[in-house]
């Protein structure tokens, strides 16, 4: 039923902007091999079970991002739908989201009071939530 109509979610929650060693700490609760990999300038964590796939960005210490390979409501349009308002709720503290841009490829969702963005790749159904805390520091 999850992968049809998610009711919750199953992925572990790491929040952006927490340190770097919480974020490791809830990978390796999952008891799967993190592997550790360079991406530009950011560090990347990852881990990869049966049932998802999920990486946390490091930056200056801190996670700055958090993404998941999360199969849940992949089989329908409207699973998928209800999974991006599951995890749009996991991220809110006291905002709102905004769909600001799609490109037919990934739909770039903004919360300004939060400073975090969640994009969604249409493609491969992931999710990668940015904090902008350094974008609105400027």
């Amino acid at each position: 039923m999850n992968r049809i109509w998610p009711r919750k979610l199953a992925t572990p929650h790491v929040d952006v902007r927490i340190p770097l060693d919480a974020g490791l700490a809830v990978l390796r609760s999952t008891e799967a091999l993190v592997s550790r990999e360079l991406d530009g300038k950011e560090q990347t964590y990852r881990v990869s079970l049966p049932g998802y796939e999920m990486a946390i960005y490091e930056s200056g210490g801190v996670v700055s991002s958090v993404w998941y390979n999360d199969p849940a409501g992949r089989l329908t349009a409207f699973g998928k739908h209800r999974k991006i308002k599951l995890y749009m709720e996991r991220f809110t503290r006291t905002g709102s989201w905004q769909l600001r841009m799609d490109n037919g490829w990934m739909r770039y969702y903004f919360n300004d009071v939060d400073r975090l963005q969640l994009v969604y790749g249409v493609d491969m159904d992931v999710i990668r939530i940015n904090s902008l805390e350094s974008e609105n520091a400027a």
